[in-house]
């Protein structure tokens, strides 16, 4: 626990907890901060006029922050928590924890009680039993010099006191507070901070340190990990694990009762003459009227546990065929037999309960391993998404002879595409609408290999070009043209104005008519999955799972929301390649919406 300069997010309403931290603690004077013993609690003792107040700090797993009163009293706990041992809810008194071995304490002889009650190897055996945790226990194997998984029985009386020596040595820098804090470095990488220079990290580099507690919260900004959002895969296998956790108690529960009651129908039949004499016993007695006298008699009976008629209740004490007694209930309104053919009815009936949970069970494992199965593809498929290639920055499609078609996206990008990537050897598409992208046909692949540029690719190229303008939301076709790279010029007419982004064309325009309308699939390029949007034949040459699409009437966000878990990508990355206006599906192609 160390104090920070470290500046935290202050939400917009303090919560409970806080509140009720002000109203008891506000204008209060630290008086003391302690560790309870050898635990992970702090104290911090809170002098106000009525009393003294302490606030516990329980730094473990699932721990909590309890604000007490002077009498020791809880007032409020961070959150509520319940163990067989203690309780933490307002108006309990606080009850500390179980209490550890406080390694500070320990002399010899129980140091070495300790280590020979111990079935592990040295290093478990100091992290657990002697309380140290395992760095420091990794630490005290190496002062010492005998290997950490050597076995405590294979441990001479000489080898365990020259442990004890080794320990109480190290103990005394804690004592003393001969601290030299140094960060822990690994091929330039951070990985640990020690309030000294530990034996054990053999290859790697010590950085020194002033101060522990800075130390320490520049570490844990260097370590801290962003929490993982759980996909929906993971959510459900976790519900599925605690389902199979909960099916197994049921099976082991059904085990024993299946052989529980076995064993009492057998129990009754090797005790039948007793058993008889009983029933036949509570038989008679319930015909008298005056029943109490002869109730007691009957409970005096020596198999006999306890009997009362008003609650219908007979337990009696029977012994098996290993001389074992066992409890069994009778039912004291029918024949010896037929209790015991009851207790054989009801192991049969848990034998059938059985057998469907062992279905149920195994359903669940099967589900778990398809989602485990799913979700590991999905990892896979992220790990491959995680390469940027240069032409990402733009709208783009390769086309179905592999040449790679780039296009802007605003007038910024316009102006990129064409001054910064039309080459010699390449063409530009626009389509013949204002507001439409221009586009350029690199006459290589991703590879940067060179390769011609077919008719084939132009007539894909200037279908990009029309389908992502604004022809997409007013026309079902358009024309688009394409010219060589020399016809394009920034440079305008005597008196004219050219916008950012736009470009005169001068000389021939090849047209070609475009049906509107795009495909979006996933591909693969490089050993990396993408999601590529552009002309059909281009994406189904690419891909065995895409979707067509035409413009429409529903919203742009809801496609992208829905192709995301196709394609498992993100919604910002599908509609990246969704053209620019509302949408219908028309087909799709190796899946189906669910």
């Amino acid at each position: 626990m160390f104090r920070t300069q470290k500046k935290f997010d202050v939400p917009k309403n303090p919560s409970v907890f806080a509140m009720t931290l002000r109203k008891y603690l506000l204008n209060g004077i630290i008086s003391e901060i302690t560790q309870h013993e050898f635990d992970r609690i702090i104290k911090i003792k809170i002098g106000k006029k009525e009393g003294e107040y302490t606030l516990v700090f329980e730094l473990f797993a699932n721990g909590n922050i309890i604000l007490l009163n002077p009498d020791e009293k809880i007032i409020l706990p961070l959150i509520k928590q319940r163990w067989a041992h203690r309780t933490l809810r307002s108006h309990e008194t606080y009850v500390f924890p179980p209490s550890q071995i406080n390694t500070f304490n320990l002399d010899q002889e129980e140091f070495i009680a300790l280590l020979k009650k111990s079935k592990k190897d040295l290093v478990r055996t100091l992290a657990v039993s002697v309380n140290l945790g395992g760095v420091y226990a990794e630490e005290i194997c190496h002062r010492t010099g005998i290997d950490k998984n050597t076995k405590i029985q294979e441990l001479s009386d000489v080898s365990i006191k020259k442990i004890f020596v080794s320990l109480q040595k190290f103990l005394d820098i804690f004592k003393e507070k001969s601290f030299q804090p140094v960060y822990v470095k690994k091929d330039g990488i951070i990985i640990d901070i020690l309030p000294i220079p530990f034996h054990s990290y053999e290859e790697s580099e010590f950085v020194k340190i002033d101060s522990f507690c800075r130390g320490l919260q520049e570490f844990v900004d260097v370590k801290k990990i962003k929490k993982q959002e759980k996909s929906k895969h993971q959510v459900r296998i976790e519900k599925l694990q605690r389902q199979l956790l909960q099916q197994k108690q049921i099976m082991d529960d059904f085990k024993k009762k299946i052989v529980q009651k076995k064993i009492e129908g057998d129990s009754i039949y090797l005790n039948f003459q007793s058993c008889q004499e009983l029933l036949r016993d509570i038989v008679l007695l319930l015909q008298q009227k005056e029943k109490e006298e002869k109730i007691r008699q009957i409970n005096e009976i020596g198999i006999v546990k306890n009997f009362d008629p008003t609650s219908n209740e007979l337990i009696v004490i029977l012994q098996d065929d290993k001389r074992k007694k066992r409890e069994v209930k009778l039912d004291f309104r029918k024949t010896v037999s037929e209790n015991a053919e009851e207790a054989y009815r009801a192991s049969k009936k848990f034998q059938e309960k059985l057998k469907g949970a062992q279905e149920a069970f195994k359903n669940t494992k099967n589900e778990i391993k398809t989602l485990e199965e799913k979700d590991i593809i999905k990892k896979e498929k992220e790990i491959k998404s995680e390469k940027q290639f240069w032409f990402e920055r733009f709208r783009w499609f390769i086309s179905t002879e592999g040449n790679i078609v780039i296009a802007g996206r605003d007038a910024k990008s316009n102006e990129q595409v064409v001054k910064k990537y039309l080459k010699e050897g390449d063409r530009y598409v626009h389509a013949d609408i204002h507001g439409a992208p221009s586009c350029v046909v690199k006459s290589m692949d991703i590879n940067d290999k060179k390769i011609p540029i077919s008719e084939k690719t132009l007539e894909e190229a200037c279908l990009f070009a029309a389908s992502y303008s604004k022809a997409w939301k007013q026309f079902g076709e358009a024309q688009a043209y394409w010219v060589l790279p020399e016809q394009v010029s920034k440079t305008p007419q005597s008196g004219e104005f050219l916008p950012k982004g736009a470009f005169i064309i001068r000389g021939k325009r090849n047209y070609y008519k475009c049906k509107i309308e795009v495909a979006v699939g996933e591909i693969e390029i490089n050993d990396t999955n993408k999601v590529m949007g552009g002309p059909q034949e281009s994406v189904k040459a690419k891909s065995d799972k895409y979707v067509i699409l035409k413009s429409g009437v529903t919203k742009k966000s809801v496609v992208a929301n829905k192709l995301s878990e196709v394609f498992n990508a993100s919604t910002p990355d599908i509609e990246r390649v969704l053209p620019p206006g509302d949408i219908n599906i028309i087909k799709t192609v190796g899946f189906e919406f669910k």
